[in-house]
């Protein structure tokens, strides 16, 4: 499992550099394997507990917010078993943050946008039924968000991490344009998704931080080989 930061210091992250994956290796069966039981392990929580870790993280979170006060921040509307940022956006937004949530392409599969969110704001529901703000909703290009929070199935010391497996968040942030830096991206997860390892692909956009309900998670410094900024 990934260590916590020390307590008390929630406010500090330390930002991963890309880490070469050669010396770790995962058959296509094995990658399937350890997403199908960090779902269900993550699946198994009660709604006692999802409750308890989300708002903790929330917590962490909006300690962290407090202090850097950032314009715009890009969430999500997850599903069943992930943590809950609805009260942290909530909160933000009533503090003057503009809040962006993942909207699917409906015209080209596999892509995703950001679009403008507000607590009052209607949201309709894409064909995965997870709910989004619904098409009227103003767009939020990348460049104008300072941090990203992203929802994960797995993640390691080094800032890798497994999503569900369609790639979205991937295909989005890994295109760049001349003169644009993508923003910071932080996994929000359940400790009990900290792994020892992933593998990762040059395509793959590594997490800046993760935030569990035990705090912040130190990530280790390697040496870059790709980048993504």
């Amino acid at each position: 499992m990934v260590t916590p930061a020390p307590a008390g210091r929630v406010h500090l992250i330390i930002f991963a550099d890309r880490m070469s994956r050669d010396e770790t290796s995962f058959t296509p069966d094995e990658l399937r394997q350890l997403r199908l039981r960090l779902r269900r392990e993550r699946a198994a929580l009660s709604d006692e507990r999802l409750e308890i870790h989300s708002a903790l993280i929330c917590d962490h979170l909006l300690r962290w917010f407090q202090r850097w006060q950032p314009y715009c921040i890009g969430a999500y509307r997850g599903l069943r078993g992930e943590v809950d940022l609805t009260p942290l956006t909530v909160a933000l937004a009533r503090r003057g943050t503009r809040i962006a949530l993942p909207v699917m392409d409906a015209k080209r599969p596999g892509r995703m946008h950001f679009h403008a969110w507000e607590p009052d704001a209607p949201l309709c529901h894409n064909g995965f039924g997870i709910a989004e703000p619904c098409p009227d909703a103003p767009r939020i290009w990348r460049r104008e968000m300072q941090v990203v929070l992203l929802p994960l199935v797995a993640f390691d010391h080094a800032g890798n991490r497994m999503g569900m497996g369609a790639g979205y968040y991937d295909r989005y942030f890994a295109r760049r344009r001349f003169g644009i830096r993508r923003p910071k991206l932080i996994g929000v997860a359940h400790a009990l998704q900290g792994v020892e390892a992933l593998p990762s692909q040059p395509w793959d956009v590594p997490l800046d931080g993760v935030v569990t309900e035990d705090g912040w998670h130190a990530l280790t410094r390697r040496a870059r080989h790709n980048t993504h900024t």
